[in-house]
């Protein structure tokens, strides 16, 4: 498949004013859950969110109190990865005896069915999705390590693949230490991934267009190590960057916004950020290192 790799220039606008504020972390009824680096996802049609960690999915309201938690002593397999679908059924992508697959829970994180990937292409043979979303009736699949991207259907047919590593910049020698990290689809189904060995985000639009931006360096909106990236509201790409401990906004030209955070452990600050989640609120969900659980912060607009 051939697909156009392009840097969107634009010249500069005039950008709203965004703000990010810190609220709280996300907690029990025993104070904040020191996670360190755990997966997070948000079901923005009911506002929970989902944190996955030593293979315990632990779900969390509106207020980011815990409400539930599963796993760890189930036979589900290894839990790599979570998402939840328009009605609300918990899907986890798992391995179990070298087998991937997709089992999808009730509420209560009772197996219900289980989905398998079907009618992978010759190239895609060996594929091994370490991410997971699911969006508008499709899962998107990534292997970061792998750099490749499958699409399937809610039954796991084979829709539509990418193999993102012959699409990128990236010299013979390097390949081996190169690898995704953010990975995210926005609600019209365009792919967020970034690239930190490449000092870039990339959005993956379903007509196979594949546009960046990022610069490397230490100045507000040039980026050192970056990681999670998902978009808000607004359209703005959020993006984190671990070095930094902070999260940068870029506009939907890509223009810099802002950013917010640094390193430290008091509320607000950030250590070692990685995983960024989204809800409907743009209340945003950052994971990180240091038994910092995760904090979250709210997006405002002028």
């Amino acid at each position: 498949m051939a697909i156009a790799l392009c840097l969107l220039f634009s010249s500069p606008a005039e950008s709203q004013l965004v703000k990010g504020g810190y609220l709280y972390t996300l907690s029990s009824f025993t104070g904040a859950i020191p996670y360190n680096w755990s997966r997070v996802a948000a079901d923005k049609e009911r506002n929970e969110i989902y944190v996955l960690y030593q293979n315990i999915l632990r779900i969390f309201n509106d207020s980011g109190m815990e409400i539930y938690q599963f796993g760890g002593d189930l036979d589900l397999g290894q839990i790599v990865d979570v998402s939840v679908d328009e009605g609300g059924d918990i899907l986890l992508l798992v391995y179990k005896d070298s087998q991937i697959g997709i089992i999808r829970c009730n509420y209560r994180g009772e197996p219900k069915s289980r989905v398998e990937l079907r009618n992978l292409p010759r190239d895609f043979s060996d594929f091994s999705p370490n991410r997971m979303v699911y969006r508008n009736g499709n899962f998107y699949l990534a292997s970061l390590i792998g750099f490749k991207i499958v699409i399937a259907d809610r039954d796991g047919n084979f829709k539509k693949g990418y193999d993102v590593l012959s699409l990128l910049e990236i010299p013979d020698m390097d390949r081996s230490s190169a690898e995704m990290s953010g990975f995210s689809v926005d609600g019209e189904g365009n792919i967020l991934l970034t690239v930190p060995t490449l000092f870039r985000a990339y959005v993956l639009s379903p007509n196979g267009k594949m546009n960046y931006f990022g610069r490397p360096g230490g100045a507000p909106g040039r980026f050192n190590i970056v990681a999670g990236i998902v978009r808000d509201s607004r359209g703005n790409f959020v993006v984190v960057d671990k070095l930094k401990s902070a999260v940068m906004i870029f506009d939907k030209n890509f223009n810099f916004v802002t950013q917010f955070g640094s390193y430290g452990k008091k509320g607000g600050n950030l250590v070692v950020p990685d995983d960024i989640a989204i809800d409907s609120r743009d209340r945003i969900y950052v994971t990180q290192m240091g038994r910092m659980g995760v904090s979250v912060f709210r997006l405002t607009y002028n």
